[in-house]
């Protein structure tokens, strides 16, 4: 999809509240129409009061201008504070928007984004958006109506009815510019994408090649960097290249319409010298507005990268309405499980019932963690199905899923603050995570900062996390990596102490004793 149905997308996707729209465009309007009524004013005035000496003839036009001069910032600081309210509502709506793709998004995709904060990034994005709005849109249609306003005040100059071929051509040669603006902004659109691609991938390269820096100076080999590198640079310096040559096809369109309006006056009627005097000035005032729209132009490409960066999450998320099933019964039927394009698991099946306990093992990278994922609902399966109670787990509600199954990874991400807030999140009792803390061996008071617990103590933090909220199905990614023997089996035996089906992926002999029934996944076969 290309870049200006993304801006326009979000333009949709504001819904602007249509008296904040009208506030904003009327102000703008209202705002141009000054700048422009003084300077052809200020112009006008000056032929009119060398042609009629004595300030009595020019004191009504003297006092409008004034008026006008006085008004202008004033209009201007109006113009600025409705466009930004319009922008703030704008980011207000696309950042619930942000809020609710992203917390829907699985593991997969998070994955993709996991070289940086994209919940801070995409805030910045929409942070940049606002000037689809305050750089974009308002200065776009405010211009447009002032110089079409502009082309009709021409039209009705005196003497009547002789200035209509000269506003005919004005209109004209602005119809052209227009047009060539926007064709020109929609080849910058693409060439900005390629020229955002080509960074993307220089950077990335210079990142890998940078840790492996030291190694090529130690056997002399810089110059293999170097000849990696070149390909890369000379594509990110050709694209740079055909942005800027847009840019200045940009800045002719603004000398042609200088040009063309100058030229439309040759052929002017046998007027008052004052009204053709207006008339030029107006022309000046025309290619301030087109260095205006150029402007405006611009900012749409400026943005249109953050805009595309946030349309990566407008996956389409289907609402499902299942209800959690009366029997938790675990269905694993003919699942093949992919990851970064490479079969990990093929026609696995396999059941659990309810309140059961199951290990899966087998060498790191053959699947444990993506067949726990998938059973979350976190990760999709390639082919097959994953069900609870009879009921595939897509189509389960999604808030019922994640008040009744639980997944821990072998690396939990943890919040900032007290290890108890923590362990609670708003959502379990405190004197329960306090309770099975104390059972786990992690000693804690009030006032313990997670930061200040071991790598093990952080381990069990997060079992009880996921014990608090009371679920049906806990899945546990290495829950006793970082343990010692004792530490393990107070692990072991909370688990055993809650009605809770569990399914443990570990290399623990100890946890896999444990289990009812142990799977163990392997590259060339499954064996249970």
């Amino acid at each position: 999809m290309n870049s200006s149905t993304t801006l326009l997308r979000w333009l949709r996707r504001a819904r602007p509240a249509k008296r904040a729209l009208t506030a904003a465009l009327a102000s703008g309007a209202v705002a141009t129409l000054a700048n422009v009524g003084l300077l052809v004013g200020a112009v006008g005035l000056l032929v009119d009061s060398a042609t009629r000496p004595g300030l009595r003839a020019v004191a009504v036009a003297l006092v409008a201008i004034e008026v006008v001069a006085f008004l202008r910032s004033p209009l201007r600081f109006f113009e600025r504070m409705s466009a930004h309210r319009l922008g703030y509502d704008a980011v207000t709506t696309w950042r619930r928007w942000l809020v609710t793709r992203v917390g829907n998004l699985d593991f997969a995709r998070w994955r993709r984004y996991a070289l940086g904060d994209v919940l801070e990034r995409s805030l910045r994005d929409t942070d940049e958006l606002q000037m689809l709005w305050l750089r974009g849109v308002i200065p776009l249609v405010d211009t447009s109506l002032v110089l079409v306003l502009g082309d009709v005040v021409v039209a009705l100059l005196p003497p009547f009815g002789q200035w209509w071929p000269v506003a005919a051509q004005l209109f004209i040669i602005q119809c052209i510019a227009v047009g060539a603006l926007f064709f020109v902004t929609r080849v910058a659109l693409r060439r900005d994408r390629v020229l955002r691609q080509a960074r993307a991938q220089f950077r990335a390269e210079l990142i890998e090649l940078g840790s492996a820096a030291p190694t090529l100076a130690l056997l002399g080999r810089l110059d293999a960097a170097t000849q990696r590198l070149a390909p890369l640079l000379a594509r990110l310096a050709a694209s740079e290249r055909r942005v800027y040559a847009v840019q200045r096809a940009s800045a002719l369109v603004v000398t042609f319409v200088a040009a063309a309006s100058v030229n439309a006056l040759v052929e002017r009627p046998h007027a008052a010298l004052l009204w053709s005097v207006v008339v030029g000035a107006y022309c000046l005032a025309n290619l301030e507005a087109f260095v205006v729209l150029r402007a405006a132009c611009h900012a749409l490409v400026t943005v249109s990268g953050g805009a595309e960066r946030l349309d990566a999450f407008d996956a389409v998320n289907a609402t499902t309405t299942g209800a959690w099933p009366n029997d938790g019964e675990l269905r694993v039927d003919k699942v093949t499980l992919s990851e970064d394009d490479r079969e990990l698991v093929r026609d696995l099946s396999w059941s659990l019932p309810a309140r059961g306990h199951l290990g899966v093992t087998g060498p790191s990278g053959v699947g444990k963690s993506t067949l726990l994922r998938a059973l979350a609902g976190l990760d999709e399966v390639a082919s097959g199905s994953v069900s609870y109670g009879g009921v595939p787990v897509r189509s389960l509600n999604e808030r019922a899923l994640r008040q009744h199954v639980v997944y821990v990874p072998s690396e939990p991400g943890f919040a900032r603050g007290y290890a108890l807030d923590v362990a609670t999140l708003g959502r379990g009792d405190v004197a329960l995570a306090s309770h099975l803390l104390d059972e786990l061996g992690v000693a804690h008071t009030s006032d313990t900062y997670f930061e200040e617990l071991s790598r093990g103590e952080l381990a069990r933090v997060a079992l009880v996390r996921a014990l608090v909220g009371n679920p049906d199905v806990v899945l546990l990614d290495e829950p006793s990596a970082g343990l010692g023997v004792a530490e393990t089996r107070r692990l072991l035996d909370v688990l055993a102490s809650r009605d809770v089906t569990v399914v443990v992926a570990s290399h623990d002999p100890e946890v896999l004793a444990w289990c009812d029934e142990v799977l163990t996944l392997s590259a060339d076969e499954l064996s249970r």
